[in-house]
């Protein structure tokens, strides 16, 4: 029996668990990467997993960081059920709808410019038609019903609180006649808050699976919430401004608006126009009006009595894109509430830019901001932001308020994990990484329970009383030198095998290396020069000697810049989308500067070393794209596997049937390769000079499938 954090690990988003036992495997969630651009990426990337060969999807609630890559996973080829609640079902069919139309439209924008170029275009990672047609398999369930959804497991959603519909769910796995009981919390919500019930306990685990959002932090009381908001409502219509309200569209609009209509009937603000500017909004809020038997009491009594929360004379929903710009030509006096959350996306960036100038208007964040987010740079503090290219000062008025999550706080949390009589093994995941430790610490010196904050693709095997790290067993031996900085990666087939990631990707910030952080690849750009002219028919390029300027003789083939031509034959078509050509001076945020040592002993930046940086970009590449190509070229999808074994030969590393690329420059050091059989990928990336070659002739050595032993916990 196996579990793998493919999601929701080291971070908040992209939340998904692959369960193996006996020949099934099963997904929990399967949701979109939010965040930092380096997270981003990896929507558009291959599945750590054959999506054919999963049996059914269990999916805890419609939010897309849990749900969002449901229609790319059925569009690969899983033909298998997803089991959900009623409400979360409904809710994803409009969820998913909106998210392929967003990315649609935004593979629509970068098209027309790619069309101009007359470069290839892209295609979105799924359509409003994908959405839909993963819509048909979807099996819906109620709380607390017990089903057997396949041989040898059994499942039960209980309200988790979190949203409507959101699910704690339990499973139970039986392999080889012994049966084992998961727990996955889902997102849990806090007790006592609106129109949700509160969160189901739970009392026996034999694994659970915790989420850490708020592991460290507590939220504001109730009542203490409530007179908060009034303050800012007070305060910006005394100022005659208009209050924005970024909320995500599922949850957090409808608490608002409860909020709002409880202080309008106690006098606390006066009565007010409210906007809520967001289709995908006022969709959702039909959906809670279709729901209304599993509210609270409260917020029920409230519908009966004709004091609904969603609507009013006071309550606007605007639908057209003409509505919304209108809503900009009004100066103050309006509350306007709309997506997204984070003011990542969606129509409140044109209010934010057409509002955070005014020093009279006020921005209220009543969700988590992620890192990486125009939200948590507002709320850091910013004092001038870049909204749809032009930069905007932020006069307006700043606020925060944390009680208005949908997630448990620290306490809350302590408080459901103390209801367990029995608890054996914890992961704790969906947390940053300070929160998911710090929780994780707090957990097992109250508890006395063994915790573990796993890494993102990281796997477990459970075995009786013990779950073991096939990373910290099978690669126990491996090691890197105390000066290197870089990344490390193996992959075997579609699944990570091994990952890690050391140093400072910009030292000056120190900014951390990421597995996803794009690399120089220094001489090694000379393979893909001759990779692209082997796509273009030149048979030259398959003689056996791979010494040589191919980037030259790419030029002179086609009379274009090479870059340009590898750009076009072989980092687009095998969308190596973190990948590309940058000049040293405008790195992307997820490329890493190179540090050479000079004659002194002293790091600097490559950018000083390297002749001729400023005339021409240097290719950079991450390790889950290097592993993309391997993948491809073994495949066979890419060249013929005949024309990739010519290719390869002059590579031939020293294991039998494995091959190794290389590259070098001042600060810079790749290596990648392995094998075409399984197929085996070993990548190693450094922005350093030292130890990269000992990490790759380490990890080439120990990358092949084989028995998990050794370090446990829970012993």
């Amino acid at each position: 029996m196996r579990i793998q954090f493919l999601g929701a690990a080291g971070c908040t988003s992209g939340s998904c668990y692959l369960l193996a036992f006996g020949d099934k495997q099963v997904l929990v969630d399967c949701g979109l990467f939010q965040g930092p651009e380096e997270l981003k990426q990896r929507n558009y990337g291959d599945f750590p997993f054959v999506p054919s060969e999963i049996d059914a999807v269990i999916l805890t609630h419609a939010h897309i960081d849990h749900s969002g890559l449901l229609p790319k996973l059925t569009r690969l080829g899983f033909k298998g059920p997803i089991y959900a609640t009623a409400v979360t079902a409904d809710l994803c069919a409009v969820m998913l709808a909106d998210s392929g139309h967003i990315q649609e439209m935004e593979v629509e924008r970068k098209n027309r410019k790619l069309a101009r170029r007359g470069q290839p275009l892209l295609t979105p990672i799924y359509t409003v038609e994908d959405a839909a047609k993963t819509m048909e398999q979807f099996k819906r369930m109620v709380y607390d019903e017990e089903l057997e959804v396949l041989p040898g497991l059994r499942l039960r959603f209980r309200d988790a609180g979190h949203i409507l519909g959101a699910a704690i769910a339990e499973l139970w796995v039986t392999e080889e006649g012994e049966t084992t009981k998961f727990v996955f919390s889902g997102d849990l919500g806090n007790v006592g808050q609106p129109i949700l019930q509160d969160p189901t306990y739970i009392t026996e685990a034999d694994v659970l699976v915790i989420e850490s959002t708020y592991g460290t932090r507590l939220h504001e009381q109730r009542e203490e919430r409530l007179e908060h908001l009034a303050d800012v409502v007070n305060r910006t219509m005394e100022r005659g401004g208009n209050l924005l309200i970024p909320a995500f569209a599922l949850g957090r609009t409808q608490d608002v608006l409860y909020a709002l209509r409880v202080l309008q009937d106690q006098g606390a603000i006066p009565p007010l126009t409210i906007y809520i500017d967001s289709p995908l909004a006022s969709k959702a809020t039909e959906v809670f009006r279709k729901h209304t038997q599993v509210f609270d009491y409260e917020t029920r009594a409230m519908v009966r009595e004709d004091r609904s929360p969603f609507q009013g004379p006071g309550v606007h929903y605007t639908e057209t894109v003409e509505d919304s710009k209108r809503l900009n030509s009004i100066s103050g006096g309006l509350v306007i509430i709309s997506a997204s959350g984070m003011a990542d996306a969606g129509r409140i960036k044109h209010h934010l830019k057409h509002n955070l100038w005014r020093p009279q208007a006020a921005v209220l964040l009543v969700g988590y901001q992620a890192e990486g987010t125009l939200g948590r740079r507002l709320q850091d503090g910013a004092e001038e932001v870049r909204i749809h290219g032009e930069q905007v000062k932020v006069r307006a008025e700043i606020a925060t308020i944390s009680g208005f999550s949908a997630h448990a706080d620290q306490a809350g949390l302590l408080r459901w994990l103390r209801r367990f009589r029995h608890l054996g093994h914890v992961f704790v995941t969906h947390g940053e990484k300070e929160s998911a430790e710090g929780f994780a610490e707090l957990i097992e010196g109250e508890l006395k329970v063994p915790v573990v904050v796993p890494r993102l693709d990281e796997s477990y095997e459970l075995r009786g009383t013990q779950a073991v790290s096939t990373w910290d067993t099978h690669y126990r031996s491996f090691s890197v030198e105390e000066d290197f900085s870089g990344v490390c990666q193996v992959v075997q087939g579609a699944e990570v095998q091994f990952r890690g990631a050391y140093g400072l990707a910009q030292r000056r910030f120190k900014i951390r290396n990421s597995i996803f952080t794009a690399f120089n690849l220094g001489s090694a750009r000379q393979f893909f020069a001759r990779l692209a002219l082997v796509r273009l028919g030149h048979e030259a390029a398959l003689v056996s000697a791979p010494a040589g300027d191919w980037e030259q003789q790419l030029a002179e083939v086609t009379g274009q810049a090479p870059w340009e031509v590898v750009q076009r034959e072989v980092l687009q078509p095998a969308q190596l989308r973190s990948s590309g050509y940058f000049y040293l001076d405008q790195l992307p945020v997820w490329a890493a500067s190179g540090y050479t040592t000079t004659s002194a002993g002293r790091l600097v930046e490559n950018i000083y070393a390297l002749a001729g940086a400023e005339e021409k970009p240097e290719l950079f590449a991450s390790a889950p794209d290097l592993a993309r190509l391997w993948q491809l070229l073994a495949a066979g999808e890419f060249l013929p596997l005949e024309e990739v074994r010519r290719l390869l030969a002059p590579y031939r590393a020293k294991r039998p049937g494995a091959y190794r690329i290389e590259g070098q420059a001042p600060g810079v050091r790749a290596l990648f390769g392995g094998t075409l059989e399984e197929p085996l990928t070993v990548a190693v990336l450094s922005n350093g000079e030292q130890g990269a070659l000992h990490a790759f002739e380490q990890l080439l050595a120990l990358g092949k499938a084989g028995e998990a032993s050794g370090s446990t916990f829970g012993q």
